[in-house]
Order: C-alpha cells, then sequence, then structure tokens
C-alpha cells in the first residue's frame, strides 16, 4: 500500500510498503499442499514481522512463481530497509519465476496485446475470476488497507474488510497456481 500522507515514522509519502502476501505451497504442478497469508496490523509498521515471516514461510527449495516484477521489488526494498534480512531476502529474489514473462510468449488473440493478470486469467482459466469477491482488484484492497490503517472503521468492519483483504490476496495467488498448470501443459508437461 502507499498512501500521500506517511502512516508511520521513517515513511515517505508514496512509498510502498509491503503488508500482504498469501502463499499456495504445492509439491508439484497443480498439487496444493498448503496455504499460508500474512496480513499487517494496519496500526502499526509491520514490514519487519512480515519478511520475517515470509522468510521462514519461504524456507526450503524450489521457485517461487509470480506475476510481474511486483513481488521481486518489493523484496528487494524489504532488503534495503533491514540489512540484517538482505541474505535471506536475496535468496528468496533468486527462486522467483515471473509467469507474466512466461505469458508474453503465448499470443493469444484475447489477450489484445495486454499481459494484465485480469485479462489473462479469465482467457486460459475462465473457471476462476475475481467476481463475487468484496474486494477483487489492487486499488480497492490498497484503499482498503489505507482506511483501517488511519483508524476509519468500526471493529466489526474492520474484521470483515481483512476478511476480504487476505480472500481477495489467496485468489491472486491461486491464480499463479492455476496459470502455472496450463502453461506446464502448453509446455507438453
Amino acid at each position: 500500500m502507499m498512501t500521500a500522507i506517511p502512516l508511520w515514522p521513517d515513511i515517505a509519502p508514496y512509498e510502498q510498503i509491503a503488508v500482504q502476501y498469501s502463499i499456495h505451497i504445492c509439491e508439484r504442478c497443480g498439487k496444493i499442499i498448503r496455504h499460508i497469508d500474512f496480513l499487517a496490523d494496519p496500526h502499526q509498521d509491520c514490514r519487519y514481522e512480515l519478511a520475517n515471516r515470509l522468510i521462514e514461510d519461504l524456507k526450503g527449495e524450489g521457485s517461487i512463481i509470480t506475476y510481474s516484477s511486483f513481488e521481486k521489488t518489493t523484496i528487494t526494498k524489504l532488503s534495503r530497509t533491514f540489512p540484517d534480512l538482505s541474505d535471506d531476502l536475496q535468496s528468496l529474489i533468486n527462486r522467483i519465476v515471473d509467469l507474466e514473462q512466461c505469458i508474453k510468449c503465448v499470443n493469444h488473440p484475447e489477450f489484445c496485446g495486454r499481459t494484465s493478470i485480469k485479462v489473462v486469467l479469465p482467457v486460459l482459466v475462465p473457471d476462476l475470476s475475481y467476481e463475487g469477491l468484496e474486494i477483487a482488484d489492487g486499488d480497492t484492497a490498497l484503499v482498503t488497507f489505507a482506511m483501517m490503517a488511519q483508524g476509519k472503521m468500526d471493529t466489526g468492519e474492520m474484521e470483515q474488510k481483512r476478511a476480504a483483504l487476505l480472500e481477495y490476496c489467496k485468489r491472486d495467488t491461486l491464480a499463479m497456481v492455476r496459470l502455472h498448470e496450463v502453461l506446464h501443459r502448453f509446455g507438453g508437461g
């Protein structure tokens, strides 16, 4: 998330701050064995906690599949912000595979020359969408978290929005799993 007026000390205006992640762990292509997620406490800067949890949740081996360079950029920024975690965060960066780069090799007429996940997903995985989600796009997620952090919600609404943010992020990472399956089939696997 990012805001014009920083929510916490030592953050610049419009600085992107990592507040959430979702991970689907697969033992092989498409075979999900576990889901893990994290959503920061909106009342405090949780970047260090997020970075530590991310390192712990992704320890080991295997590819980390993302869509676009956003995750790599975000982890790189965390690495610069927290030098004591830099080596561990760099090891995560080294395992990232960007599915969008793979999608760029797929020439599908319904993509209309675009590779946005919101364009690609309904074409390649038509049974999975963001329809019906309370939060269905990144801009709404950003605004929702900022409103939570600014104390503009009561406790009940905050819990509802927290659940909606987690569900949206979970859908994003499930989309990576499903797109990976499709690309794997394209590759003959």
